[in-house]
């Protein structure tokens, strides 16, 4: 196993779980949309720069310019299997807190919340009535489950860290002249 992208993927991991602290420390995660909608998907992109770093890295330094398509598809793998497994372990942490959970009920309670349901309701009446507001409510804290949030963060981890290694790994790879 490459050592240079065993580090660069935990560099990420550090830079992302920072950013999500900031976020819900700082009181982002369900008062902004950004916080509330993008944070996440913005943290599983900015692993594409990572891929790059860590196969250009074993290309200059390990191989004097020279890379295959499978060695850098595995540098790549490499960098996606610890964000997953260091990720995932946050997530986990992160979603099982009280803090994160408390936070989750205020917003699920909030005025903003049940503004969001009735611009829902507006758009399908027939689905969405204003009596079904507190049961749905109910329905969002007591799915509040570690477990399923973590898979819900995974998997788009895992589907963008895929391809994104891939593709990476196609356009970095250099054969000798």
């Amino acid at each position: 196993m490459n050592k240079r992208a065993l580090i660069i993927g935990l560099i990420y991991c550090v830079i992302v779980i920072a950013f999500k602290l900031f976020i819900l420390l700082g009181g982002y995660a369900f008062n902004t949309k950004f916080g509330f909608y993008y944070s996440h998907i913005v943290s599983v992109f900015f692993i594409l720069p990572f891929f790059y770093i860590a196969i250009r890295s074993a290309r200059e330094k390990d191989n004097g310019g020279v890379i295959g398509g499978k060695d850098a598809l595995r540098i790549g793998l490499t960098v996606l299997a610890v964000a997953m497994v260091v990720l995932s372990v946050y997530n986990y942490m992160e979603s099982g807190s009280q803090f994160f959970k408390e936070a989750a009920i205020k917003h699920y309670n909030s005025e903003t919340y049940l503004n969001v349901l009735k611009e829902i309701a507006a758009k399908v009446p027939d689905k969405l009535k204003a009596e079904d507001f507190p049961k749905i409510i109910q329905e969002q804290i007591t799915g509040l489950a570690p477990g399923k949030a973590t898979t819900a963060k995974l998997i788009p981890l895992l589907l963008i860290g895929l391809s994104g290694a891939f593709v990476t790994a196609m356009f970095m790879k250099r054969s000798r002249r």
